[in-house]
């Protein structure tokens, strides 16, 4: 594990902080290419990404309550240290749902017709890929669970191999990324519908891959995680069955 990647001047650059920043300046170059490609006009492309970035940092920290629990209050809560390499900047899927509502808060103030927000599906997952290699090399809550596969990997302090969980994430958003640029222009994943399934299909890997990771289990073997992934896919189906029921009404009319 390398969580300190080098020097300058003195001062240590570590892995954490320094794929973080650098995941958000890829999923950021991409979504100005995105937003040019649909000529999403810079008047509304740069609130509702200053907004949903802002969204997401705060989620991100949020969701560290949910998961760990009040008793972390004291540090989550400190924004000043936001960047600190020892904390982090929290949960990616807190942040996931901070960016979508603040983007979403944004569009609306700005009196944005329709949904601009699927140019942010592909970014979102080329900034995991990206990022979550800076986890991996800084060994992030001891990276997974124990494991014989072929692929484990040692951590410092311990004696055995465990799940690379990190690189998991990163390959499949890689792949994830390269699926959602596949169906950006199908007809019917347009006006937010592209977002939709691309945090449906982050929540559907991310709730298996939580078996070999080493967060908190709660109730029933599952991890606060799983249970934000089940919440998420839960309104998701809501959604579209409400949907499907104003699309039955609209024909039968």
């Amino acid at each position: 594990m390398h969580p300190v990647l080098f020097e300058i001047f003195g001062v240590k650059i570590y892995a954490h902080g320094f794929f973080l920043l650098l995941g958000l300046l890829v999923g950021l170059a991409w979504l100005i290419v995105e937003a040019r490609r649909r000529r999403w006009p810079k008047e509304e492309v740069i609130p509702i990404t200053l907004a949903a970035f802002v969204g997401g940092m705060i989620g991100a920290r949020l969701a560290i309550l949910f998961f760990h629990g009040w008793e972390v209050a004291p540090i989550v809560l400190n924004f000043y240290a936001l960047f600190d390499p020892r904390i982090g900047p929290g949960s990616i899927l807190g942040g996931v749902a901070g960016a979508y509502v603040a983007g979403y808060i944004a569009s609306r103030a700005i009196g944005k017709a329709g949904c601009a927000c699927d140019a942010f599906a592909p970014a979102m997952a080329l900034a995991m890929a990206v990022g979550r290699v800076g986890d991996y090399l800084a060994a992030e809550d001891g990276l997974g669970k124990a494991t014989t596969l072929p692929w484990g990997v040692p951590v410092p302090g311990i004696d055995y191999l465990v799940h690379p969980t990190p690189l998991y994430d990163s390959a499949f958003n890689l792949v994830w990324f390269g699926t959602l640029i596949a169906l950006r222009d199908h007809p019917r994943l347009q006006d937010g519908n592209l977002l939709k399934v691309g945090l449906a299909g982050y929540a559907v890997f991310r709730f298996f891959v939580e078996f070999v990771r080493n967060n908190t289990v709660l109730v029933f073997g599952l991890t606060g995680q799983q249970y934000f992934c089940l919440a998420l896919l839960g309104a998701l189906a809501i959604y579209y069955a409400r949907q499907w029921r104003i699309a039955r009404k609209t024909v039968s009319a």
